[in-house]
C-alpha cells in the first residue's frame, strides 16, 4: 500500500508539475526545442517602437485593477510572442517584429494587433484554465480542461478581442491576419502541424474569421460614437446605449462605461426644463436638447442620473485614476443637487487624478465649480470660477459667465448656418437616394429586437467608402434611419471647404468654425458640425470624415 501510495503521489506530482509549467505561458507559435530563456534584443529603436505601441494599448484598455505585464523585445527565435503568467511578463521576439514590417503601411497595425493578442491573454485571464486544471491533475476534469480545444478558444478570443483593443487604441483594423500567420510560420520554419498548437490552416482560418468579427465590432463602436456625438433626441441617446451595451457583452473598458454614463446623463437632461438647467456642463459642449418637461419627470430623470453614476463607478472600478469619470460623476451629482460630494469629486478626485498640468481638465473643473456656486446662490464666487476657466481657454467658462450675467448667449445658430450652407458628400453619393437603391457589399446585424445595423462597402467608389445605416423602431412603430457615409482609407478628395485627410484640427476650425459638439476618446476626437463629422486621430489630424442624414 505504501509503495502504491508513493507511486501514485509521484505520478500526481509529475502531472501537476507538467500542468503548472504549461500554465505559465501562452505563445503565439511553438518550437519544442527552442530556448525558454530569451535574451533582450540589442536593437534599441525596435524596443522603443514596440514599447510605445504596447503602452498605448495598455492605456486604451484602461483596466488598472492589476498591474499590466512588463514588456520586452528579445532576441530568441522560439515563440514569436509570449506571455509568462507567473512572471506577469510579455515578450516579443525581434524575428516576429520583422515579420510585421513586411506589411508596409500596415506594419504598425500588425504589430499593435500582435501585442494586443498577448495582452488579451492577460486581461481575459487565459492562464486560469491551465492553472485550474493543474489542481485536478490525474483526474478526468483535469485532462478535459487541458485539451487543445481550450487553447483554440483562447487563441481565437485573443485574436478577436486583441484586434478590437488595437482598434480602440487608434490603429486600423488589421485584415491580413491570415497572411501574417503564414509569413510567421514560414519565417520560423514551422510545419503545418505542431503538437500542442492549432495547425497553420486552422490559425489562418481563425485569423480570417476574427478579422471579420473585429471589423463588425469596430463598425458598431464607430456607429455608437457617431450617435453619441450627433444625438439630439431621447431615442438617439438610447440607441447609442444599445450599441455600447452590445460591445460590452464581449469587451469591457473604462471608456465604454464612461460613454454609457455620459449618454444616460444626456438622456436625463431631456427631462429638465430650460429654467432648471441654464448652464452648460463640462461633460457636454452644447445643451441644444433642452425640453419643457420639467420637474414632473423628476423620478424618471433621477433614475437615469443614478444609472449614469453607476456607469461612472464601473469605469472608476477599472481604473481608479481615470479622471474623466470622476468629473462626469461630479456633473451628475450636481444635477442631483448633492453639491458637497460633487465638489469633492471635481476638486479632489478629477483634478488630482488628471494633474495640475492638464489645462482642459482644470478648466472643466472650474466650470463645474462655478455652476455649483451659482446653484448655491454665490454669484461672485461663480463668476470667479468662470473667469478662471476662461483664462485656461475653456469656452464653456465664457458661455456660462454670460448665463450668470443674464447676457445674450446666442451664436451657436451662426455656426449651424455657416456649416449648413454647404452640401457635403462623399464620392458624390446622395444618402437619401442611396436608401432607395443601396449597392455594394453588405453586412447586416440585428443588435436588438428593435435595432438593425447595415453597412455597405462601395467597392465601385475610388476609395471603397462605406455607408452605415442604423434602423430603429425604438421610440415607436415608425421606422427611423440614421445614415452616415464615411470616407475610405486613402481618400484623396476634399470637403467643400478644402479639408483633406491629414489636415490638422486648427485647419478644420479655421474653415468650419468651432464644432457644435466634440467627443474625446482613446481613438482620438470627433468634431460635429451640422451635416459633417471629422474624425481626428491621436495626432489631432483628420483620419476620415463622414456626412450625416436621417429620415426623421
Amino acid at each position: 500500500m505504501n509503495v502504491l501510495f508513493i507511486r501514485t503521489y509521484c505520478s500526481i506530482f509529475f502531472l501537476m508539475f507538467f500542468f503548472l509549467a504549461f500554465s505559465q505561458s501562452d505563445a503565439l507559435v511553438f518550437q519544442p526545442l527552442g530556448s525558454d530563456d530569451p535574451a533582450p534584443s540589442s536593437n534599441a529603436y525596435k524596443q522603443e517602437v514596440a514599447q510605445g505601441i504596447y503602452d498605448r494599448l495598455v492605456k486604451a484598455r484602461g483596466d488598472t485593477r492589476f498591474d499590466p505585464p512588463s514588456f520586452e523585445l528579445v532576441s530568441s527565435e522560439t515563440n514569436g510572442a509570449k506571455i509568462y503568467y507567473l512572471e506577469n511578463r510579455i515578450i516579443l521576439e525581434e524575428k516576429a517584429y520583422n515579420v510585421c514590417t513586411q506589411f508596409g503601411p500596415d506594419s504598425t497595425n500588425a504589430l499593435a494587433t500582435l501585442l494586443a493578442h498577448e495582452l488579451i491573454h492577460f486581461y481575459e485571464k487565459h492562464g486560469w484554465t491551465s492553472k485550474f486544471s493543474s489542481s485536478f491533475a490525474g483526474l478526468e476534469i483535469g485532462d478535459t480542461l487541458g485539451k487543445l480545444s481550450t487553447k483554440i478558444i483562447n487563441e481565437t478570443q485573443a485574436d478577436y478581442l486583441g484586434g478590437f483593443l488595437a482598434y480602440s487604441a487608434g490603429y486600423d483594423v488589421f485584415r491580413k491576419g491570415d497572411e501574417f500567420m503564414a509569413a510567421l510560420y514560414e519565417k520560423y520554419g514551422l510545419d503545418e502541424n505542431t503538437e500542442g498548437y492549432p495547425s497553420l490552416s486552422d490559425r489562418r482560418a481563425m485569423a480570417r474569421s476574427s478579422g471579420d468579427k473585429v471589423g463588425e465590432l469596430a463598425d458598431i463602436f464607430d456607429m455608437a460614437n457617431l450617435l453619441a456625438v450627433t444625438g439630439n433626441s431621447e431615442e438617439e441617446f438610447q440607441l447609442a446605449q444599445v450599441l455600447f451595451e452590445y460591445i460590452l457583452e464581449d469587451y469591457q473598458s473604462r471608456e465604454l462605461y464612461n460613454n454609457l454614463g455620459v449618454l444616460a446623463t444626456y438622456e436625463a437632461l431631456m427631462y429638465f426644463s430650460e429654467s432648471e438647467v441654464r448652464y452648460q456642463f463640462p461633460l457636454q459642449l452644447e445643451l441644444e436638447f433642452k425640453s419643457s418637461r420639467g420637474s414632473g419627470f423628476a423620478e424618471k430623470r433621477e433614475a437615469l442620473l443614478r444609472k449614469a453614476a453607476r456607469y461612472f463607478d464601473y469605469a472608476i472600478g477599472l481604473d481608479a485614476d481615470y479622471a474623466p469619470a470622476y468629473l462626469n460623476k461630479a456633473c451628475v451629482l450636481t444635477l442631483l443637487k448633492d453639491y458637497e460630494r460633487a465638489r469633492f469629486y471635481a476638486e479632489k478626485e478629477a483634478l488630482e487624478k488628471a494633474g495640475s498640468a492638464n489645462q482642459h481638465m482644470a478648466g472643466s473643473v472650474e466650470v463645474l465649480l462655478g455652476i455649483i456656486a451659482s446653484r448655491e446662490n454665490r454669484p461672485a464666487e461663480a463668476e470667479k470660477h468662470f473667469d478662471n476657466a476662461i483664462a485656461m481657454g475653456n469656452s464653456l467658462g465664457e458661455y456660462n459667465k454670460k448665463v450668470l450675467k443674464g447676457e445674450d448667449v446666442g451664436g451657436r445658430e451662426d455656426i449651424h448656418a455657416f456649416a449648413g450652407a454647404l452640401i457635403e458628400d462623399v464620392d458624390g453619393v446622395d444618402l437619401i437616394n442611396f436608401t432607395r437603391s443601396p449597392r455594394g457589399r453588405q453586412v447586416a446585424m440585428k443588435l436588438s429586437p428593435k435595432v438593425n445595423f447595415y453597412e455597405f462597402f462601395l467597392e465601385d467608389a475610388p476609395d471603397n467608402s462605406r455607408v452605415m445605416i442604423l434602423e430603429s423602431t425604438l421610440a415607436s412603430s415608425k421606422r427611423v434611419l440614421y445614415l452616415y457615409h464615411l470616407t475610405g482609407k486613402g481618400y484623396t478628395g476634399k470637403t467643400q471647404k478644402g479639408i483633406g485627410l491629414g489636415a490638422g484640427r486648427k485647419e478644420v476650425t479655421t474653415q468650419y468654425g468651432e464644432p457644435v459638439r466634440t467627443m474625446l476618446s482613446t481613438n482620438g476626437e470627433i468634431l460635429k458640425y451640422e451635416n459633417i463629422l471629422f474624425f481626428l486621430g491621436p495626432g489631432r489630424t483628420v483620419k476620415k470624415w463622414a456626412v450625416v442624414e436621417n429620415t426623421k
